[in-house]
């Protein structure tokens, strides 16, 4: 959750689109009679100002207990709300600031000569008129879309299949299914447990042959798996199920009475997901043989950049592994792969979640867009690099807002094959 810190520095940037947008809004209604534009402007002042108040309180009046998830479902729709309202202005000031940044270059290359344009009369459409109109169209794409993404956006799960070729990978495993699932985040899903009963249903026509979560089953407290368990163990896979930690997984975002309580919910999370049918592997791998041939399935409790921990020692998990044996790693945060794998090992397949995609942004196709390409270079998908592999799970819950706009829930199917 966020900081007082975050919030105090969240506030003016919210103010600046907010009166950046106005100032659009003002010249629109320009022409129109004294009471339209002080009312226009009272409403939208006064809407602009219970938003911002609103979102003050929300956040400097939740507790960080496992008993408030009801609280935590308010902010979650509260968060979506204020991304939608808060894209669209962004939307909107975009095509303002172009007749801005217009104006001003004009100012500049004709510092004498230049003169404002006259206004409009009540029949004429200026051009500031014209692109300010079409901002408000414009805007009204991304407002939609957020909203779409709070209805059928976050349930609207995706499968998503990548067949890789791997010269060393034994004989026996050609063509072995995996599936893997990341970032659940149970807290936020409360009360939405017969949606995945379409996850259940998915897994089982694919019929992987494993099973893998990457991290990230709740947002902090064990106590958010209560009632889901029914669900998971319906998710089978003949050669196993397996499990890693994300950095959610820790409870490090919450307050503890004593580190005794924190160690409790961490031991209480770890016996649910087995409970589950999950192995969870922390720093630790395990052998998975057919017909007489091996390859190793390695879990690394989360590593990643600050301000995220790192519990994970990747030479404890790969501890016993043979050189030439071919390894599977589960690594929940994508940086980890960047730092200690990539062109570091000969680990030819990492799977791992973490950044949801940002559960914001557009894939058409090859091309995929979202603001957190800024920061994960490495954020959904599969990538090759070196002859080695990492696949980015996009998530199959969501956090910090509730919804998904053009980036869906995922499963993924891969399927190895030897080259």
């Amino acid at each position: 959750m966020r900081s007082f810190q975050s919030i105090i520095l969240l506030i003016p940037v919210l103010l600046l689109i907010d009166l950046y947008a106005f100032k659009g809004i003002t010249t629109l209604i320009k022409l129109k009679s004294l009471i339209f534009r002080r009312n226009v402007s009272f409403i939208y002042l006064a809407f602009s100002v219970i938003v911002i108040a609103s979102f003050i309180f929300l956040y400097l009046n939740y507790q960080h207990s496992s008993e408030e998830v009801s609280r935590l479902q308010r902010i979650l729709w509260y968060d979506a709300i204020l991304v939608a309202i808060y894209t669209s202005k962004i939307v909107f000031i975009v095509f303002e600031s172009f007749d801005d940044i217009v104006k001003g270059l004009k100012k500049l290359t004709h510092k004498r000569n230049y003169k404002e344009p006259p206004p409009p009369t009540n029949t004429a459409v200026s051009r500031r008129d014209f692109i300010l109109k079409a901002g408000i169209i414009g805007a009204a794409f991304p407002f939609l879309g957020v909203l779409d993404g709070m209805g059928r956006g976050r349930f609207r799960f995706t499968v998503h299949h990548s067949e890789i070729k791997f010269h060393n990978l034994p004989q026996a495993f050609d063509g072995l299914r995996i599936v893997q699932l990341s970032d659940a985040h149970l807290g936020s899903l409360y009360g939405n447990a017969d949606k995945f009963e379409e996850v259940t249903r998915l897994i089982s026509e694919i019929k992987p042959d494993i099973l893998v979560f990457t991290g990230d089953m709740v947002n902090n407290f064990a106590s958010e798996m209560a009632g889901w368990n029914s669900v998971w163990t319906r998710m089978k896979a003949p050669m196993g199920k397996f499990a890693i930690l994300g950095n959610h997984d820790y409870g490090d975002y919450s307050a503890w009475p004593t580190p005794a309580a924190k160690k409790a919910n961490h031991d209480a999370l770890i016996r649910q997901e087995e409970e589950m049918g999950f192995r969870v592997l922390l720093n630790e791998h395990v052998p998975i043989e057919l017909n007489g041939e091996k390859i190793y399935l390695a879990g690394i409790e989360n590593w990643g950049l600050p301000p995220f921990k790192q519990y994970g020692d990747l030479a404890k998990t790969m501890s016993g592994i043979p050189e030439d044996g071919f390894t599977i790693l589960l690594s929940h945060n994508p940086d980890h792969w960047v730092k200690q794998v990539n062109e570091k090992t000969s680990i030819p397949l990492t799977l791992a979640g973490h950044t949801h995609g940002f559960q914001f942004g557009l894939e058409v196709g090859h091309i995929k867009l979202s603001p957190v390409r800024f920061v994960y270079k490495y954020w959904a998908g599969l990538y090759k690099s070196a002859d080695q592999y990492l696949y980015v799970n996009r998530g199959l819950g969501y956090l910090s807002f509730s919804a998904r706009v053009g980036i869906w829930p995922e499963i993924t199917v891969l399927e190895l094959k030897k080259s």
